[in-house]
């Protein structure tokens, strides 16, 4: 994503692109959550051809179709799990105006992230949130500039915010150029192994101070220094609903993601690591019952759980499509 970033901005053109430039082709399939989504929409609203193969070996050559009316089942299954059906090559997307963009970071106490989610949550769709709580809690607010008024705008919005330290307010040129949501450094001298989750909920209004509670309770139970719970805000992508993509959650405000860590050939660790990530999820699913599959876990007990979160009513003709279009399940499974 980072190489498409620096190729579009020669051409005074943007895409949407997430926290991370590391991420390839699997970052716009899955869905694409993107500091820019709230205005701009997610990363496969922006896909108008898809090519590839379906896991029974046939060619597919898909157009966006022309009107909401024109229902293509095929295209919608792509759109969000082609992972699951066969193998992309090729994409044709939509670019936007390469605009600037108002990135402000600080570090947070308990109490600022809550006055700064409830702040958040009344923004216009031009800025977004985005926080991560471990050892401590740092944030990150984006915003895209559309004009010298709109600029102003953004800078009062973002100047309300409370912090603690290290507040930057800065204007860069693109995605690439902003810092990194991160913790700092990997506190373990050993190499680390992963496991994330996103989940997917409304806005957290009144429940917002209990949320958080839940959340600090859970990071000082941590089985490792490098698990955390960081959040990206996407605010409802309700104006966007006209498009037929395997991502049903379009009313979604937040996605807070969990991710868990353990020392390499540790696996008792991992073990507990995996258990501490099912209770995160255990505790918040009655604020976020969606599941974002940007990673998939078909090799965990949970990954039945997380495809009806992810998918719900749409899962029983997602598996249809799959029977048809790969049916000796050479891609990875719908069902657990």
């Amino acid at each position: 994503m980072a190489d498409l970033c620096d190729f579009l901005r020669r051409h005074k053109r943007s895409f949407p692109i997430g926290l991370s430039g590391k991420t390839g082709m699997g970052y716009i399939l899955t869905g694409g959550i993107s500091p820019l989504s709230r205005s701009n929409g997610l990363a496969i609203d922006q896909i108008i051809e898809i090519k590839g193969f379906w896991g029974n070996g046939k060619k597919f050559h898909l157009s966006r179709p022309n009107t909401s009316k024109e229902s293509n089942l095929e295209w919608k299954a792509l759109c969000g799990a082609a992972i699951f059906l066969g193998i992309i090559t090729k994409v044709k997307l939509k670019t936007q105006p390469l605009r600037p963009l108002i990135s402000w970071t600080a570090n947070l106490s308990f109490s600022q992230l809550s006055e700064c989610i409830n702040q958040a949550e009344s923004w216009p769709n031009s800025l977004s949130f985005q926080w991560i709580y471990g050892e401590n809690i740092f944030a990150h607010a984006i915003g895209e500039v559309k004009n010298p008024d709109h600029e102003g705008l953004l800078i009062n919005l973002l100047e309300r915010l409370p912090y603690t330290c290290n507040r930057i307010i800065n204007k860069v040129k693109d995605m690439n150029s902003l810092p990194n949501l991160s913790l700092g450094k990997n506190t373990s001298n050993k190499s680390n192994h992963c496991e994330v989750l996103g989940l997917l909920g409304p806005s957290w209004q009144e429940e917002n101070l209990k949320i958080l509670k839940i959340i600090k309770d859970l990071i000082e139970i941590r089985p490792n220094k490098n698990c955390y719970i960081a959040s990206q805000q996407l605010g409802g992508l309700t104006h966007l609903k006209d498009i037929d993509t395997s991502f049903i959650h379009r009313d979604a405000t937040w996605k807070p993601w969990i991710n868990g860590a353990w020392e390499a050939n540790e696996k008792a660790k991992k073990t507990k690591t995996l258990k501490w990530m099912e209770e995160c999820w255990y505790n918040l699913e009655f604020i976020c019952p969606g599941v974002h599959l940007a990673q998939i876990h078909p090799h965990l007990p949970w990954h039945q759980k997380e495809l009806s979160s992810a998918f719900r009513e749409w899962l029983p003709k997602l598996q249809e499509i799959k029977a048809i279009n790969d049916p000796r399940n050479l891609m990875p499974p719908l069902i657990s």
